[in-house]
């Protein structure tokens, strides 16, 4: 496939009335790791097409069939990154997208052909999947909005897996409206309570900001000021810690009572535990396809050296380090719970989304590398919390999209992308 191809096998799929339907005439692409009826499955994987997608699909993946089923039109199929695990957006197959708002720089992955389509106008939303920042971090490199939703809220009925409990499929859109519309289609409306809630209080997580450059810095907190123009909770906003044992008694007006904020790693330390506890799980989900298809020499660069690290023997014998990831996980989950929900108030923590512009296509293996842990380290969050978290569009870095990110507690989802909304209408 070429670079600059970004979507195919065009056509509707749905030919019933949709003139009352609430996406009706909204035109979408899929990421390609999810079914599609008649279409064939490649995962952006030429060894997974030629062996698990080698048949057309005979069922849709559920958030497809939801989309059809509201008068949405399906474009195509989109361009990811090999099987889901890598965040630059390239592809040592098939080619990188060419980002629309930056053509010298990457687009992100490992959803990069979904940001793309929905940056360059080739249709009005887009599927894509999320497991360790996947819609967040093109999103933001695109300069459009993304939504990753809380984890196990939709289906995952027809999607390739990768690591399971940190797996999701969320959306791009180039604007708030249509995102809240893609939510409410998709997400479950079980609990009015939570769907209802009104947001008390906003946070700035000040470890994340603390990862970017100055340049980013300034935009993210100029966007932030704009925020208080349209809502008075972004006014003058105190900054907590993500990580680390700041009981944050003074910023969430705690009073110093009986409520605290439990301590967790500090931040800097998350990417390390997410990795393993992620290899682990890739290693479960496709261990054995790679081992029955000696698949593991087909893999592009980087790539193959994590699907290496996954099938690496010694890995699977470090329980003692997989004991205290897992430990660290719990703990990052329970302070970012408490300190979204703290004195009973739903919160809202502002973080970056990336810890700058997208890098250059051209860039050293060694920056690639180096850029990529730094970005692991802000998508940690919601992966092991659990949250929903919308990415907006916020400014520019020497000319390449920015965007900023707000988390709020699990099952939030719809308030949230309702607030994101508001605030950039």
């Amino acid at each position: 496939m070429a670079s600059t191809l970004l979507l195919r096998e065009s056509g509707t799929l749905d030919g019933s009335s949709q003139a009352v339907l609430p996406l009706h005439g909204v035109t979408f692409a899929v990421k390609d790791n999810m079914d599609v009826v008649g279409r064939r499955t490649g995962a952006g994987s030429p060894a997974w097409l030629a062996t698990r997608g080698k048949d057309p699909a005979v069922k849709n993946a559920h958030v497809v069939a939801l989309l059809l089923k509201s008068g949405a039109v399906f474009v195509g199929k989109t361009q990811m990154d090999e099987l889901a695990w890598a965040l630059q957006g390239e592809n040592a197959h098939y080619g990188t997208p060419i980002n629309p708002a930056s053509p010298s720089r990457i687009p992100g992955g490992s959803s990069s052909g979904s940001a793309v389509a929905v940056a360059g106008k080739f249709c009005d939303i887009a599927l894509g999947t999320d497991t360790a920042g996947s819609i967040r971090v093109p999103a933001s490199y695109c300069g459009v909005f993304g939504f990753r939703p809380t984890h196990g809220k939709i289906s995952l009925f027809g999607v390739v897996p990768l690591a399971p409990s940190f797996d999701t499929v969320g959306w791009f859109a180039r604007d708030a409206a249509t995102l809240e519309k893609v939510g409410k289609v998709l997400l479950p409306t079980e609990n009015p309570e939570k769907s209802n809630v009104e947001f008390k209080t906003v946070l700035i997580a000040e470890d994340a900001f603390a990862a970017c450059d100055a340049e980013t810095v300034a935009v993210l907190l100029a966007g932030l000021e704009a925020f208080g123009v349209k809502n008075k909770l972004f006014r003058d906003v105190p900054r907590v810690s993500l990580g680390g044992d700041d009981a944050c008694e003074d910023a969430l007006g705690l009073g110093g009572g009986d409520e605290k904020i439990p301590p967790a790693p500090p931040l800097t330390t998350w990417w390390d535990f997410f990795r393993q506890l992620q290899t682990k799980e890739v290693r479960d989900s496709l261990g054995f396809w790679i081992t029955e298809n000696d698949a593991l020499g087909s893999f592009g660069p980087g790539v193959r050296e994590r699907f290496q690290a996954a099938a690496d023997s010694e890995f699977e014998k470090d329980d003692d380090g997989l004991k205290k990831a897992a430990e660290a996980r719990f703990a990052v989950e329970t302070r970012i719970t408490a300190l979204l929900r703290s004195g009973n108030k739903h919160t809202i923590v502002v973080l970056p989304t990336a810890p700058g512009p997208a890098i250059e296509r051209t860039s050293a293996a060694e920056e690639r590398l180096a850029y990529r842990a730094k970005q692991l380290m802000l998508t940690t969050a919601s992966g092991f919390a659990k949250t929903p978290q919308v990415t907006i569009p916020c400014g520019f870095v020497h000319g390449a999209p920015v965007g900023i990110s707000l988390m709020s507690s699990p099952g939030t989802d719809l308030a949230l992308l309702r607030l994101a909304k508001e605030l950039t209408e």
